[in-house]
């Protein structure tokens, strides 16, 4: 048998039978798209345009229920694919539990207890049932990201801004650093009182202590001092840097957490809290 003929019924049968399968790269694009269209420059979402006009929402829904970083890890290959994609999938699953349920006017109104919707509510994601708590644990403890608490989006003014455009792998680790940095030099979610010797922090911090602390011990392991603010020093801006260059063992308090949705018709969070 020649070479001629031997190939091409090699490439058939590698096709076919016995050639593993090339990892395919998740779309995002359908994301993209809903975020540059639903989604305003400040984060805000109009949930009542997209709740007329769902289909694409539905359909990258349907992607996300099919195909995940667990059921199909050769698709997902590094680090950064994976954290894109369940930070996409953590921000249209809100999408999707507050357009099923529109009109309302806190994401806490969506099922019985306050806090259902992130503790109970199932969405099946490659295959697998997972609350929205259960994907934010997959990137805080298994991936072990605390900057994904800066682009997670709950629906509450209290929130971080939702990003206008989908993680890729390509982008997640610019991103990331971006958000985290407008994040913490919002004067919303910092602001440092050097006459009162006091800052006062965005409550996510409290809500997610561990986090950051661990980040900041395993960087340092001999720090000292309040690792929340040593965690806020690197994102800090010079200005905020240096003011908190000022205190002395400052108290620490936090804003309190305005869960009023992040609709383009809803009223914003309050400047002072």
């Amino acid at each position: 048998m020649t070479m001629k003929l031997l190939y091409p019924l090699a490439l058939l049968f590698c096709l076919t039978m016995a050639c593993p399968a090339r990892a395919q790269s998740f779309d995002h694009s359908p994301w993209d798209r809903i975020l540059q269209q639903y989604a305003t420059d400040a984060g805000r979402v109009d949930y009542a345009a997209l709740k007329k006009d769902s289909a694409e929402l539905n359909a990258y829904v349907a992607a996300i229920a099919a195909r995940s970083p667990v059921s199909h890890p050769a698709d997902f290959p590094t680090r950064d694919a994976q954290l894109a994609y369940w930070i996409n999938a953590y921000n249209a699953l809100v999408f999707y539990g507050v357009v099923e349920a529109w009109p309302v006017k806190s994401v806490r109104d969506i099922g019985t207890l306050p806090y259902s919707f992130f503790w109970r509510k199932k969405f099946t994601v490659g295959g697998r049932k997972y609350t929205l708590n259960g994907i934010e644990n997959i990137l805080r403890k298994q991936l072990g990201e605390p900057r994904v608490h800066f682009v997670l989006v709950c629906a509450a003014n209290s929130c971080p801004n939702l990003e206008h455009q989908a993680f890729t792998a390509a982008n997640v680790e610019d991103l990331l650093e971006k958000n985290t940095r407008a994040f913490i030099n919002d004067p919303r979610n910092l602001r440092v009182d050097s006459a009162q010797n006091r800052v006062t922090v965005a409550r996510i911090f409290t809500f997610y202590k561990g986090d950051f602390e661990a980040f900041v011990r395993l960087r340092n392991p001999e720090s000292s001092g309040h690792p929340i603010l040593a965690y806020i020093r690197i994102y800090a801006s010079d200005a905020n840097r240096r003011a908190l260059d000022t205190l002395t063992n400052p108290r620490v308090d936090d804003f309190d957490y305005d869960w009023g949705i992040n609709d383009v018709r809803a009223p914003a969070a309050s400047d002072v809290r």
